[in-house]
């Protein structure tokens, strides 16, 4: 289903101009979706104890670090 969505032109160029940018040029609503995808998921590393935010960047650290090759 489709909706609009009102938006002053300065705040709807934003979005375009990062789908050019840093997404390919794909469509709005592909960008939209990678935008809240990537505001969910800070909002989930916020979140984390010190502890647990410790874990993760040892663990992003570890995956960075290998040679695994990955798939298609």
């Amino acid at each position: 289903m489709r909706t609009s969505m009102r938006a002053e032109s300065v705040d709807r160029d934003k979005p375009v101009r990062i789908a050019k940018r840093d997404h390919g040029g794909t469509d709005l609503d592909e960008t939209v979706a990678r935008l809240a995808f990537e505001h969910e998921s800070f909002t989930a590393l916020a979140r984390l104890s010190d502890d647990a935010l410790q874990e993760y960047q040892e663990e992003q650290r570890d995956l960075a670090e290998s040679d695994m090759p990955v798939p298609e």
